[in-house]
């Protein structure tokens, strides 16, 4: 009995141990070597415990590269290379060695870090990436009078040759292993659970923005090799109602999938500690911050939870709403990283609320000429932050924005579009493409610019609204399919003209 009260503390203490690890800063390396890449530097994202970053890696001239780079753990991590973003994981303490021929890409290409288990991760996700990145985009292209029956098939059918796949190429690629079939069931075991999540997320995250969760749920069919026999229970019977330390520390689209599912699901058994006299008609940052303290009992992710949507919420709410519970939540929080990258953000952010002078910035126009905000003094200023492989930001260019700019196109009104995700090149070319008027204007580099950093863009679209006097209006305005041009009552029009606004 004495021992088992040992090792019961002993696992409570690693698991204490792990928890305080899950927001620890580490590090990782970046190097190889590249041929016939005409580049200064290439560019990569990565997920983090709270949005994507940014980052880039200098080349010289002899197409060699080496660099460290900040990580928490585990990440997925997205290199922009061959016009595409090629994903893998990375880790604390990894080098990753990469080598391609940029002439030759796909054929040239490898990725390798120190030993055999992190090696097999990898090629296991270059063939994962190659075979599965484009039907799973394509997925995003079905036919929207294509009914939820058979959008869930579809799904289920892809992401079943996707995990098959994983099975049969680990066996094939672990036989090669010296020693390969000493413990290779508990090795596959510990591999297949993280690598199975990942893509079971993946699909479910897919079905959660098409709106089909809960009603349908990924589902494996029977696993001929065996390799995923038992895996049911753990992994499917409380993929939509389970709280999982482990998957949290290690896969973000467990992450992403959790966020939203809580979030616009509430599976919690959710309340609300707000008295209805004092109720508040949309509020969501608040109700999301009590959905948290009544229904995330691990405090690791509770604290995560209501700092992303605090920070979510300043992108995409009205600013004084968010605010409020800002500061009634921040004492509450206990992790320390959290706490200290929370009170950061907001004091970043707080520049940006209504009133405030919007931040100063000058950038290049496709004719390479620098245009400035200040330029456009005793105008109305309508930003939009959008990108060519935007299909949200593409779809307003095409439906929406060409009808807001006419309405306006002789009135105290200036459209600036600032495109934050290619180099110039691709930027001209997407220019005449969708014709797209207004000041154009180019911030490459997205969470790394400063002009992107000032005003808080960490998704687009992303629209800004300044008035005459150069001050904050909204940094989350509406979107151009959001205003009404017909009554002239609509916030640009009460900007235009403040004596007529009611």
């Amino acid at each position: 009995m004495l021992r088992l009260s040992i090792c019961c503390c002993l696992l409570f203490c690693i698991s204490l141990a792990d928890a305080q690890e899950y927001f620890k800063p580490g590090q990782f390396v970046i190097k190889g070597q590249v041929k016939n890449f005409k580049e200064p530097f290439f560019e990569f994202g990565m997920t983090s415990y709270l949005n994507n970053e940014s980052h880039s890696v200098p080349v010289q001239g002899d197409g060699r590269f080496e660099q460290s780079f900040p990580v928490q753990y585990q990440q997925d991590i997205y290199f922009y290379l061959n016009d595409d973003a090629i994903s893998f994981t990375v880790k604390d303490k990894d080098t990753l060695f990469l080598e391609w021929d940029n002439d030759h890409f796909t054929p040239s290409f490898s990725i390798r870090a120190g030993g055999e288990n992190r090696n097999l991760e990898l090629a296991l996700q270059w063939i994962s990436y190659r075979h599965f990145r484009d039907p799973f985009m394509k997925l995003f292209e079905m036919d929207k009078n294509t009914s939820a029956e058979e959008k869930y098939k579809k799904v289920n059918d892809l992401f079943n040759r996707h995990i098959e796949l994983i099975s049969d190429s680990f066996q094939k690629l672990h036989a090669q292993i010296p020693g390969a079939q000493y413990n290779r069931e508990i090795k596959f075991t510990r591999f297949a659970n993280q690598q199975f999540a990942s893509v079971l997320f993946q699909y479910n995250n897919f079905l959660w923005q098409n709106r089909m969760v809960p009603q349908f749920k990924v589902k494996p069919a029977k696993d001929s090799s065996g390799y995923f026999s038992g895996l049911d229970i753990q992994f499917l019977k409380y993929q939509y109602g389970m709280l999982n330390e482990f998957w949290f520390r290690d896969i973000p689209e467990y992450r992403d999938f959790l966020f939203n599912y809580i979030r616009f699901q509430k599976p919690f058994n959710s309340w609300s500690a707000i008295p209805p006299a004092k109720a508040r008609d949309f509020d969501p940052t608040y109700d999301d911050y009590h959905t948290a303290l009544g229904n995330i009992h691990i405090g690791s992710i509770r604290d995560w939870f209501i700092m992303r949507s605090i920070i979510f919420g300043f992108g995409h709410y009205d600013f004084v709403d968010v605010e409020r519970t800002y500061e009634i939540a921040f004492p509450a929080i206990a992790d320390p990283w959290i706490k200290e990258t929370l009170l950061n953000h907001y004091t970043s952010i707080k520049r940006l609320k209504p009133g405030n002078p919007a931040p100063a910035f000058t950038l290049k126009n496709e004719k390479g000429q620098m245009v400035s905000l200040s330029d456009f003094k005793g105008k109305v200023v309508y930003i939009d932050f959008w990108g060519v492989f935007c299909g949200p930001c593409i779809y307003d260019i095409k439906n929406h924005v060409p009808q807001l700019h006419e309405y306006y196109k002789d009135k105290d009104v200036v459209f600036i579009n600032i495109c934050v995700d290619v180099n110039e090149k691709k930027w001209k070319e997407a220019l005449i493409k969708y014709k797209l008027d207004g000041i154009n204007l180019i911030a490459e580099g997205w969470t790394d610019h400063p002009v992107c950093q000032a005003y808080n863009i960490n998704g687009i679209p992303h629209y800004i609204l300044i008035d005459k006097e150069g001050k904050i209006v909204n940094n989350n305005a509406r979107g151009p399919s959001g205003y009404d041009l017909k009554s002239g009552k609509n916030v640009i029009d009460n900007l235009l003209n403040p004596q007529g606004a009611k």
